[in-house]
């Protein structure tokens, strides 16, 4: 009876083993940097985020092994993944989106801050009192200058955008009634990059 039990956790260790390696091998990935699915919807986004929060507590812990990473495939124009979703007339989707994009696999980038400020201008897409823009900073904490990691994401957002190789500045693009804006290495935006996204009309 002992010896049957033990065949019955062993196998069904087995099979589990089996279907998280089989799992790793599903998606195999051609290149670091390679589709993010078009239509991408919140939860994955929460999904992105959450993986890349916890990559740093996963490395520290020796006796957990960590999942595979999840291959990146960057978007080269807002048609592969552009659709409203969230609050603030569908904003918060696409902001949420493009930061995730950014930040993946690219510590020690962090979201620094999104909307919701109470101080500052209300024209700011980061400002409570607007219902129509959701805005989030990407940004390495205690520094002021940019970095490798704020340069990189400047460049993954604009190439989503449809805009490749952009070096830094003030982009803006209206995309199905949608105005997206991105500053990046201008006054008051050398320490994070700023991604706004707000409804027209």
């Amino acid at each position: 009876m002992k010896n049957a039990r033990a065949f019955k956790q062993l196998g069904a260790a087995l099979v589990v083993g089996a279907s998280l390696f089989l799992d790793g091998c599903a998606i195999p990935a051609t290149r670091t940097e390679t589709a993010m699915a078009p239509n991408q919807q919140l939860a994955g986004v929460d999904a992105l985020l959450a993986a890349d929060s916890l990559a740093a507590t996963l490395v520290t812990t020796p006796a957990v092994a960590a999942p595979a990473p999840v291959p990146l495939v960057l978007p080269t124009a807002p048609e592969q993944w552009f659709q409203p979703a969230g609050r603030n007339g569908g904003t918060e989707g696409p902001a949420r989106f493009l930061a995730a994009i950014a930040l993946h696999d690219n510590p020690p980038l962090y979201v620094s801050e999104q909307w919701g400020r109470t101080t500052g201008g209300e024209q700011s897409d980061h400002h409570v009192s607007r219902s129509d823009s959701w805005a989030a900073d990407l940004a390495v904490r205690g520094i002021q200058a940019p970095t490798p990691a704020t340069e990189l994401a400047a460049r993954r957002v604009a190439a989503a955008l449809g805009v490749p190789d952009w070096g830094g500045g003030e982009l803006t693009r209206t995309i199905d009634g949608y105005r997206f804006q991105v500053l990046w290495k201008v006054a008051g935006h050398f320490n994070h990059v700023h991604v706004g996204v707000r409804k027209l009309n």
